[in-house]
């Protein structure tokens, strides 16, 4: 009886062993997922570039993984900008966990947007994957050589790729109000600013192709004119290149910008909406400029950078073009295409920067920042307006 009995232990023992074997061979394959991130390129401005991105496993599988990958047209165009891919397959063979797909870049001399496209992905065999399509952007590094006329610097009304949306020559008799509203009053602005703006031509007006805002001070009450104008609710816009070409006034507590502000100030407040300063100027600092942006994180927060040219180009005697180059994810400040500051989502909160801005033009007097007035300073002083320009 023992020995029946060890023979029928022996014997489970065998076939537990057989089926565990059975089972075992009959786990299928880990199905692994695409891993895949948006990517960037610089678009350089020599044949042979190519954009590179990343496509990984997110673990070893023991069976070969197919995937086929396409190229889509975002703001960047095949044919143009790169050379379209359509049903490409790409391979894992059994333990291999990363591979690359290129795009090849067609890279150009004009200085314009950052534009993107898209990899789609599709057809997986023992692959799943969340997202299906990543967004590559060519970041463009061209630089523009702006040209002079006898009064400054000067910029084309067209660039190749890009279309002219909206611009304002200022050729007219009259300012557009279509186009630009009149803010009006005193208090300061939120900078103890000693002007009281007007709507009055003694303040703003065209003239020989220009617009001229000026400052003025009432001789006998002592007080400051000037005016400030915006496009709120009539022209606002999300990204682009903007040129605006303008003359600076001078002295001491005077206080010019050239400047943006989100059309949803109403709602969130200020500095919510986020504020683009594409220019400011300190009268008593005839050589320099500077580009801010203003914006919330925990409170306001800011940041820029100044541009010094040199004596004989001041901005109060010649004319210069002042640029930002608005993206998704960066804001790059110029003076006469004299790249001199970029933001960021890196170095700032830019949640703000991706939505509708409105511009404002306007001549302070006095304030926290450039002091005020004393007695070298002369009135009446006036900032001058050539064009502002927005392409996309």
């Amino acid at each position: 009886m023992k020995k029946i009995l060890l023979m029928f232990t022996l014997f489970m023992l065998g076939l537990s062993q057989i089926l565990s074997c059975k089972k075992e061979e009959s786990i299928p394959p880990v199905i692994p997922e695409i891993l895949m991130n948006d990517a960037s390129v610089a678009e350089g401005n020599t044949t042979g570039k190519k954009a590179i991105i990343a496509i990984d496993l997110s673990e070893e599988t023991t069976a070969e993984v197919r995937l086929k990958w396409s190229t889509e047209d975002g703001s960047a165009k095949a044919g143009e900008d790169y050379e379209a891919v359509t049903g490409q397959e790409l391979v894992f063979p059994p333990g291999l966990l990363y591979q690359t797909i290129q795009v090849d870049i067609l890279s150009d001399s004009n200085l314009e947007l950052h534009e993107s496209f898209y990899i789609q992905i599709s057809d997986l065999v023992n692959a799943t994957a969340n997202p299906t399509k990543l967004k590559v952007t060519i970041q463009n590094d061209d630089t523009y050589t702006a040209g002079k006329v006898t009064d400054g610097y000067i910029t084309p009304d067209t660039y190749p790729g890009m279309t002219l949306i909206w611009n304002d020559e200022f050729n007219g008799s009259t300012l557009n109000t279509s186009d630009w509203n009149y803010e009006t009053g005193g208090g300061g602005w939120g900078n103890n600013e000693l002007e009281v703006y007007t709507n009055s031509p003694a303040n703003s007006y065209l003239q020989d192709g220009y617009l001229h805002i000026k400052a003025t001070k009432n001789p006998y009450s002592g007080e400051y004119n000037s005016a400030r104008l915006t496009t709120k609710g009539k022209q606002e816009f999300t990204y682009g290149r903007i040129d605006i070409r303008a003359r600076m006034p001078i002295g001491q507590g005077i206080w010019p910008a050239l400047w943006m502000l989100g059309a949803n100030i109403s709602s969130v407040g200020w500095p919510k909406c986020g504020e683009i300063d594409i220019m400011e100027y300190l009268g008593h600092e005839p050589l320099m400029v500077h580009g801010t942006v203003h914006y919330n994180d925990g409170g306001h927060k800011y940041k820029g950078q100044d541009y010094t040219v040199i004596e004989a180009e001041n901005f109060h005697e010649t004319f210069h073009v002042f640029t930002i180059i608005w993206n998704e994810n960066s804001i790059d400040w110029y003076v006469d295409y004299r790249k001199y500051y970029t933001a960021s989502p890196s170095t700032i909160k830019y949640d703000a920067f991706r939505l509708p801005q409105f511009f404002i033009v306007n001549l302070a007097v006095g304030g926290i920042w450039p002091g005020y007035p004393d007695e070298t300073t002369v009135f009446p002083q006036i900032l001058q307006v050539d064009y502002i320009r927005v392409f996309q």
